[in-house]
């Protein structure tokens, strides 16, 4: 059963404590798994999620798109990652595992940065200074793809290898039979190409029998193996062999084909994200407004207020309608893929959604704005950071908070395409 971040004495602000390789304190895999996602969300787009809906967006996200995170960069890492590890794991002791870890990814970064800039090169400027390796990046989704069989982080995958394999060892000894090692991953994975990481002209490119894999794998991840297989949208997207660019996962051209429960939950989150998108811009609206006040040029809501009026042009009822219709529903998706979403959340977009239905101009509106303006203030206050309140937090302001949510679809179209091998 996976536990709720909660303040309390095993915990920072993040949930988490820094340690010096593997990076965190080696809590159950379930509290592992909650805090990694945790980072990936604050990586990502909209880092603040200044409106709190950040519990939405990654259950829509990690019900569709399993094993993905928004700082995930090509598809080949998963097995990078894996193979590095493979590799690591010889080492005796698991210390010794996590300093070889570092090490072979601190190759690959290497051999992959003679690539050049632009090519997405996790480490491609910190090198062997960076602080968060692929590895800790890409491990939770490997376990969701199921490519990892040992739970938790990397430490107690370096302590669960290690011991295993003493304990194979002694009991060959014993029975006269060689010892075999277990690395703690899938049997039918790929192996390396030989030599890696040491090989020339490393690239992202994946062979046809990676691919396959691949494919397999994403096809089968699901967050909750008791529930959420049927929402994974990836087996029918990975059918269409093609490249796609599309700005949306509800614009593939298999996005009609999916199962139902796929099919109604991706319509859900895209009638989510454009009715959202509205408050969002309403929140730049009134931040560029306050701006003013403080003594900034007249002009610089004017931008602002052209999206918003922009945006309501094109908004759809439709999406409202949807959103109120099946909002009762995500509380129970949400605990599909280890999210919580609190009755604050729902009730501010059950709130947002009925404005859109019966304001016409939901700039001028006042209620619109105060509703939109408390539920930054509720999130904001305590921690200070409220840039509604705060002229100080206005000052660090770069123009643009958030924008439409897209579920990580750069990252997944990626995926798609690099999976397109014949």
């Amino acid at each position: 059963m996976l536990r709720r971040l909660r303040a309390g004495p095993r915990r920072t602000r993040l949930g988490v404590i820094p340690l010096s390789f593997f990076g965190w304190v080696d809590h159950d895999p379930e509290h592992e798994q909650s805090v990694l996602r945790a980072i990936g969300a604050a990586r990502g787009q909209d880092a603040r999620d200044e409106l709190g809906l950040g519990t939405i967006r990654d259950t829509f996200a990690d019900l569709l798109f399993p094993g993905t995170s928004t700082i995930q960069q090509h598809a080949r890492y998963f097995l990078f990652v894996q193979w590095c590890c493979e590799l690591a794991a010889r080492k005796r002791g698991a210390d010794a595992i996590g300093s070889e870890l570092r090490r072979l990814e601190t190759l690959v970064i290497k051999r992959l940065s003679e690539l050049g800039s632009g090519h997405n090169v996790i480490g491609f400027r910190a090198q062997e200074g960076l602080a968060r390796m692929p590895s800790e990046i890409y491990w939770n989704g490997l376990r969701v793809l199921g490519i990892r069989k040992i739970r938790g982080n990397r430490r107690r995958w370096a302590r669960v290898v290690a011991s295993r394999r003493d304990r194979a060892r002694l009991e060959a000894r014993w029975e006269g039979e060689e010892a075999t090692d277990s690395y703690g991953f899938d049997d039918g994975r790929p192996c390396p190409p030989p030599g890696f990481p040491e090989v020339d002209g490393l690239d992202f490119s994946l062979t046809p029998k990676e691919a396959v894999y691949l494919r397999n794998r994403l096809g089968k991840a699901c967050v909750d193996p008791d529930g959420g297989l049927p929402y994974n949208a990836f087996p029918t997207f990975l059918a269409h062999r093609k490249n796609v660019e599309v700005d949306s996962a509800w614009a593939h051209p298999r996005a009609s084909r999916l199962p139902e429960p796929a099919r109604e939950l991706l319509k859900l989150a895209a009638a989510f994200s454009r009715t959202m998108y509205g408050a969002t811009l309403l929140y730049n609206l009134r931040v560029a407004e306050l701006k003013i006040v403080d003594g900034e040029a007249a002009d610089t809501r004017k931008p602002y207020a052209k999206a918003l009026r922009h945006w309501r042009s094109d908004f759809s009822g439709e999406d409202a309608e949807m959103v109120l219709e099946k909002l009762y529903d995500v509380p129970r998706l949400g605990a599909l893929a280890h999210h919580s979403v609190e009755p604050p959340v729902t009730r501010f977009v059950e709130k947002w959604a009925s404005l859109c239905l019966s304001e016409s101009d939901l700039g001028r509106s006042q209620a619109a704005i105060d509703e939109v303006a408390q539920r930054e203030i509720s999130l904001k206050r305590a921690k200070g950071t409220s840039r509604i309140l705060f002229s100080k937090q206005r000052e660090q302001w770069g123009g643009q908070s958030g924008g439409q949510l897209d579920y990580r679809w750069p990252l997944v179209s990626r995926y798609l395409n690099e999976l397109a091998v014949r």
